[in-house]
């Protein structure tokens, strides 16, 4: 008798250590949280620090799962603007101002990236913006920078009633080809189009800057412009669970930022293949825009953004109406991004 209780001690002893021993491991194997946020499809910029997340694991380093949705630019705003989509990593201030003047119930987080937008060109003798006059130029422009372009472009000197503006979302080679076979005279794309665009025209092609530093600190007193944005619907923002994740996002965000920087040749290598651009060209656009991501809160910025939907903006025609303050109190969020996640 005494030797079976001992024995069904020692079973329910054994038991007892088993399931705390397994409890760490149980634990350890629950799924992290998912983030699902919608980008650009490549070659748009808005795809590099999703992708560099996933490659390099930041996503897991900070505790989630990062989802990654690429889609044609008039879909993405689409169905962001109607909540379909509730988290957006390629929210242009200047497009989605559009969407909170018509109602859209969502916000802006946090800034991705600055402007910046090249001109490609095959006539060597145009080195200026105003010799775009007379010409056709290819852009698409449901995006938000074609709207800060078109400011920028107007600002200038250029007079676009003498441009033809042919707008269309075909990205890339398709963009190129219309070039090359001289149905259009230039083509206004994001910087990585433009490096890549300029290395495939082997010595036929260049670029022009639209930016000009001086046009904004004049206008601006600052030495960039807030434009690429991480929007999220209010209801999204509104749950403890998402806001969390939300952090957790920043955090990875300022990561990646940070590890472009400091390593563009390995970045450029990782990234590649989801933005579907060459190595060698995209690392050309990481050295020479080392300062295109600026990872920050937008409330930071909110005085730059209501001169953008206030004034400028409207004032260039990209807005119907400046924003009243109620609006981009709204478009702004004061959620704290930077507070420690849970």
């Amino acid at each position: 008798m005494k030797n079976v209780l001992l024995k069904r001690a020692a079973a329910v002893f054994a038991a007892g250590w088993l399931a705390v021993a397994s409890a760490p491991a149980a634990h350890a194997a629950e799924p992290l949280p998912k983030l699902s946020v919608t980008v650009f499809a490549p070659p748009s910029q808005s795809i590099w620090i999703p992708a560099l997340i996933q490659r390099a694991g930041l996503d897991r380093k900070h505790g989630f799962e990062l989802v990654v949705t690429p889609k044609p630019s008039n879909v993405a705003y689409t169905d962001f603007a109607t909540g379909r989509d509730p988290v957006c990593f390629c929210a242009a201030i200047a497009a989605v101002s559009r969407f909170k003047q018509q109602g859209g119930n969502f916000t802006l987080l946090w800034n991705i990236f600055n402007f910046e937008s090249d001109i490609v060109l095959r006539d060597p003798a145009i080195n200026d913006p105003k010799q775009l006059e007379g010409k056709v130029l290819q852009t698409d422009t449901i995006t938000g920078s074609w709207a800060l372009s078109k400011w920028f472009l107007q600002a200038r000197g250029v007079d676009l009633g003498k441009v033809k503006i042919k707008s269309s979302s075909a990205r890339g080679a398709a963009g190129l080809a219309e070039l090359q076979l001289g149905r259009i005279d230039a083509l206004l794309v994001n910087p990585t189009e433009g490096a890549a665009a300029v290395a495939q025209g082997k010595g036929a092609l260049h670029a022009l800057p639209v930016f000009d530093k001086a046009v904004w600190q004049k206008a601006a007193g600052t030495d960039f412009v807030p434009s690429i944005t991480f929007g999220v619907a209010n209801d999204w923002i509104a749950q403890k669970a998402n806001q969390d994740l939300a952090r957790r996002f920043y955090a990875a965000n300022r990561d990646a930022a940070a590890f472009i920087r400091d390593n563009p040749a390995e970045a450029a290598r990782l990234v590649a293949k989801d933005a579907q651009v060459d190595v060698a060209a995209l690392q050309t656009v990481l050295e020479r825009y080392r300062d295109l991501m600026r990872i920050e809160p937008l409330r930071k910025h909110i005085k730059t953004v209501a001169l953008l939907t206030q004034k400028l903006l409207p004032e260039g025609g990209q807005l119907p109406r400046p924003l009243t303050d109620a609006e981009l109190d709204s478009l702004v969020s004061n959620f704290d991004v930077e507070a420690a996640h849970e």
